[in-house]
């Protein structure tokens, strides 16, 4: 879960980073993010506003002036740059170089399509790879399964004979309320969950923290 970033690429945006006007910030408190920073697990955050120049995001992760970051989009894009200033919960973040914003927030703010009909190219919630135990019941069967990634919207588990595709189950992960689930694929060994109900920001901010911390 550690970003692995070259120490020249972020020398190299420190350098870019210099000081530039403040352009106009436009609010979009519903755009999430997984947030990268050197040597460090990746989290998530929330951007509060952007514009062409910066951003101000919210993150638990405390970040030091300077500190090179980058926020991957549900569309794939990651806005790169360095931490202008920093406070509990916040920071604001100067981009290595102008972006498009309007272009960004479009694909960004995309819906997801149907799991069944998704690509690898397509937009999905971020997702955060994860080793946890849980478990999956049907029919009054509960079995143990791994829980290897986890997003808002969906998760992948591991395990012997998963169920086959469509079929309803509940998860239950230790520290997180239990879900009813959709198995929209399944091989041999994984299955892929669509959460009927997504989980909510905060609630799997403070997840993460904790099963990093642990």
């Amino acid at each position: 879960m550690r970003a692995d970033i070259p120490t020249q690429d972020m020398e190299a945006a420190a350098d870019q980073a210099a000081p530039v006007e403040r352009a106009e910030r436009i609010v979009t408190t519903l755009l999430i993010g997984k947030l990268h920073c050197a040597n460090s697990p990746e989290h998530l955050c929330r951007i509060r506003n952007i514009s062409m120049t910066g951003m101000l995001i919210e993150t638990h992760r405390p970040l030091g002036f300077g500190t090179w970051v980058a926020v991957e989009l549900r569309s794939g894009e990651k806005l790169q740059g360095t931490v202008a200033w920093n406070g509990t919960g916040r920071a604001g973040v100067q981009f290595i170089a102008p972006i498009d914003v309007d272009r960004i927030l479009a694909e960004a703010k995309q819906s997801a399509p149907p799991a069944r009909l998704r690509t690898v190219q397509q937009p999905r919630a971020p997702r955060f790879e994860v080793q946890c135990p849980a478990s999956i019941s049907s029919n009054g069967r509960y079995i143990d399964v791994m829980l290897e990634n986890v997003s808002q919207s969906g998760a992948r588990i591991t395990m012997s004979r998963p169920p086959k595709r469509d079929t309803e189950v509940i998860l239950s992960i230790p520290g997180l309320p239990t879900r009813r689930c959709t198995t929209r694929w399944s091989d041999e060994h994984a299955a892929g969950l669509l959460f009927l109900e997504v989980i909510p920001y905060f609630e799997l901010d403070a997840w993460l923290e904790h099963i990093d911390a642990s």
